[in-house]
């Protein structure tokens, strides 16, 4: 923390004076830069601000008037305070110059025994210069901290952990949607720190720059680059602002900077292991002639008609054991990143039974297919609906068998998106204003939306499954058209509430 005037008077080369506070009590928090030493009547000339001047008065003596014109000087250029060593040549500060000190809350401080002027700035001094040196050293611990977590590829969560270590509190990194993704509690445990946290984080306005705000007076900071944040870190009671901004803001290049590197390493394997399917959902085959030639080398039998299916794990785990519990069927089976193994199959197959036995041998595991295609190169589409409807089934419980599209539908193409935030904007901008309000005031307008889209607009319906009578319904629909920012009545805008309404519900059932 820097040096405040409370804290240079606290040091026994001031403290020896016998220090008495006439005006500025609450000024005497201000951080100095610097001591000056003058006895010159026109000194606000020769400062900067937020310096702490010491004097024996001389250049007040001639008279009240000049008391005060010094006292004016002082306040004027942002000086942090004056000490004032009282003698006989100068024994006390004159009224005027005090009236105008309480009025501006400048701190004018007496000194009743005489102290050594240069004891006073070089213990000052040295405890300025050590206190730089220490922001010095802990910018370098942070910085050598995030350098070397990053150089060692470290997880989301172990880079949370180091910024709520170095900022001394507790850190939460969140999406656009509210949701906590990683969070790291210090001096509390988890579940306090997450209480109620989505109302709370939608009270604490999002900042294009790291920056203080909301009534928890949470330090926030963007993650992303360029204006594309995905999501932000919240310190939630800095103890340090300077220190805790200086963390979050390493931190948030460090989570970027890592996702952009597992980006990138997702693209060397779909280079590198995904081969043929690969170079298939990449569209690099060429014709379809050069494609079903390719395909016949690798050894998988020409067939008019193919579908693509991609396998997975619920949980996180190496794609190896499904490559191994995948092997002898009658297609070719490929890595296409960390999380997915492609299958390209001929439409005949036994999708069903293959997913029976690949569970069978990884419980974990499920497995998806797309619609059948005629040729090769159609069937980059199949493989691509697969791998997203496979994301989807890996969240869903009681799924068995092979999953296709037909059994998600729109539910399934929002949670394959949950983590695309674009999603996420698209909801906030279409329920944002709605679930501040619902947040700050409550009554309940969220529900009466889900059940006004449940019921197609129909207000006769909506009365009778809400339980409520016309007169106090139509005056709650206004005022949710207000805060939606669109008519009710309109089919595309109930369409599109709708969408963002199942985005949202999905991301918290995920929470």
């Amino acid at each position: 923390m820097p040096v405040t005037v409370r804290e240079a008077l606290a040091l026994p080369a001031l403290s020896a004076g016998d220090p008495v506070v006439l005006s500025g009590e609450a000024g005497l928090d201000a951080a100095l830069r610097w001591v000056h030493v003058s006895e010159l009547h026109d000194i606000g000339g020769l400062l900067s601000g937020d310096e702490l001047v010491l004097t024996t008065g001389l250049g007040m003596a001639a008279s009240a008037d000049a008391a005060d014109d010094v006292v004016r000087q002082l306040v004027g250029v942002g000086a942090a305070g004056l000490v004032v060593e009282l003698g006989a040549a100068y024994p006390s500060v004159p009224e005027p110059a005090l009236r105008r000190a309480r009025a501006a809350g400048f701190p004018v401080v007496v000194l009743n025994r005489p102290v050594r002027f240069v004891d006073v700035t070089e213990a000052v001094h040295r405890a300025i210069v050590a206190e730089q040196f220490e922001e010095v050293r802990f910018a370098g611990d942070v910085h050598a901290t995030f350098t070397e977590l990053g150089l060692a590829r470290a997880p989301m969560a172990r880079l949370v952990e180091a910024a709520a270590d170095l900022a001394g509190s507790s850190v939460v990194l969140e999406d656009l949607s509210r949701r906590v993704l990683v969070p790291s509690a210090r001096a509390e445990p988890v579940d306090r720190l997450l209480t109620d946290w989505e109302r709370r984080s939608r009270l604490t306005p999002y900042l294009r720059t790291t920056g203080v705000g909301g009534p928890e007076r949470w330090l926030t900071t963007p993650v992303g680059i360029q204006g594309g944040a995905w999501g932000r870190l919240v310190v939630t009671a800095p103890r340090d602002e300077a220190r805790a901004r200086l963390v979050a803001e390493r931190a948030a290049q460090a989570l970027e900077l890592g996702r952009m590197i597992e980006r990138d390493e997702t693209s060397l394997q779909l280079r590198v292991h995904g081969g043929f399917l690969l170079d298939l959902l990449d569209d690099r085959l060429g014709t379809e002639a050069v494609a079903a030639a390719r395909l016949r080398g690798l050894g998988v039998p020409g067939s008019g008609t193919y579908v693509g299916a991609v396998a997975r794990l619920r949980s996180e785990g190496p794609v190896d054991r499904l490559v191994s519990a995948l092997g002898g069927i009658p297609g070719l089976v490929g890595v296409l990143d960390a999380v997915h193994v492609g299958l390209l199959v001929p439409a005949g197959a036994d999708l069903d039974g293959i997913a029976r036995g690949l569970t069978a041998l990884e419980p974990d595991a499920v497995l998806a297919a797309g619609h059948p295609v005629s040729g090769v190169l159609a069937a980059a589409a199949s493989l691509r609906s697969a791998r997203a409807v496979a994301d989807v089934a890996a969240t869903l419980p009681g799924v068995s068998g092979c999953v296709r599209q037909a059994d998600i539908r729109l539910p399934g193409l929002l949670m394959s998106l949950r983590e695309d935030a674009r999603l996420q904007e698209f909801a906030e901008a279409e329920l944002g204003a709605l679930l501040e309000h619902e947040a700050r005031h409550g009554g309940g307008l969220v529900d009466l939306l889900r059940q006004f889209l449940a019921v197609g607009g129909n207000k006769t319906e909506l009365a009778r499954v809400a339980h409520r009578n016309r007169t106090s319904l139509y005056p709650a629909l206004r005022r949710l058209e207000e805060l939606v920012g669109h008519p009710l009545d309109d089919p595309a805008s109930r369409l599109s509430l709708g969408v963002a309404l199942l985005a949202y519900d999905q991301a918290r059932e995920l929470r």
